[in-house]
């Protein structure tokens, strides 16, 4: 039997501190995954453009651009759909869009996991949270993307019940994560928990690819999750 040929994409996230790109073509992934911190917006465009000449092909060459949406910081989740609704729209090519938070879920799927929960800090003392189950080999939303109190997060992980794996930089931010997981005899997964990346988005991009999932660039929206990013003087000083 031959084995079918994988779509050429192009991936992209910027929600976190770090900016990651990966390229399947030919068979191949080639990626980038660097510290980026606030220069999101300079490093994107020389990024794609070296892994694109790396590779030997063009956005002309692209089947769709991959994005990652968030959430995670304002600022790099408007940033990377505005780049993927920029690309898609100049080359005439469809967006498949996805979590950021399934990019974390997915690393953990590679080393066996079949029941993740991802918790990344989204400051103010709050997690941004989803669960996930691998079922036949993809990926299923158990709970969807979510904002939450440190204590709520923590408790729904002591709530797990079953065989389970953390992952995100939640239980190195906070230690009643940390003691939630120890409590729980949850896994911390051994993967890099500092930030989604890129290539691992993939793999859901080429179920969605062969489900028909892609949807135009204008239809891409950020998902903040948060409407608010600052607490004010009185909320700071309750908590």
């Amino acid at each position: 039997m031959v084995a079918a040929v994988l779509p050429t994409f192009l991936a992209l996230d910027t929600s976190n501190q770090y900016c990651s790109i990966a390229l399947q073509a030919r068979g191949q992934v080639f990626a980038r995954h660097e510290w980026s911190e606030q220069k999101h917006s300079a490093m994107i465009l020389p990024m794609v453009r070296e892994l694109l000449a790396q590779a030997d092909v063009t956005l002309a060459d692209l089947d769709a651009i991959v994005v990652g949406v968030g959430p995670g910081g304002f600022t790099g989740v408007r940033l990377v759909v505005a780049v993927a609704q920029g690309l898609a729209f100049a080359m005439n090519k469809p967006v498949l869009a996805h979590s950021s938070l399934e990019a974390m879920a997915m690393a953990a799927s590679a080393l066996g996991h079949r029941e993740v929960i991802v918790g990344m800090d989204a400051r103010m003392q709050q997690v941004y949270w989803a669960h996930y189950q691998f079922i036949d080999g993809q990926l299923h939303t158990s709970t969807a993307p979510s904002l939450d109190d440190v204590v709520v997060f923590a408790e729904h992980i002591r709530a797990v019940n079953q065989p389970c794996a953390v992952v995100g930089n939640a239980p190195q931010v906070f230690d009643q994560v940390a003691r939630a997981c120890a409590q729980a005899n949850i896994t911390i997964a051994e993967i890099d928990h500092s930030a989604p990346h890129a290539e691992h988005l993939l793999f859901v991009a080429n179920v969605a690819w062969r489900e028909g999932r892609a949807i135009p660039p204008e239809q891409v929206q950020p998902l903040y999750v948060r409407d608010k990013v600052a607490m004010t003087i009185a909320e700071r000083e309750a908590k």
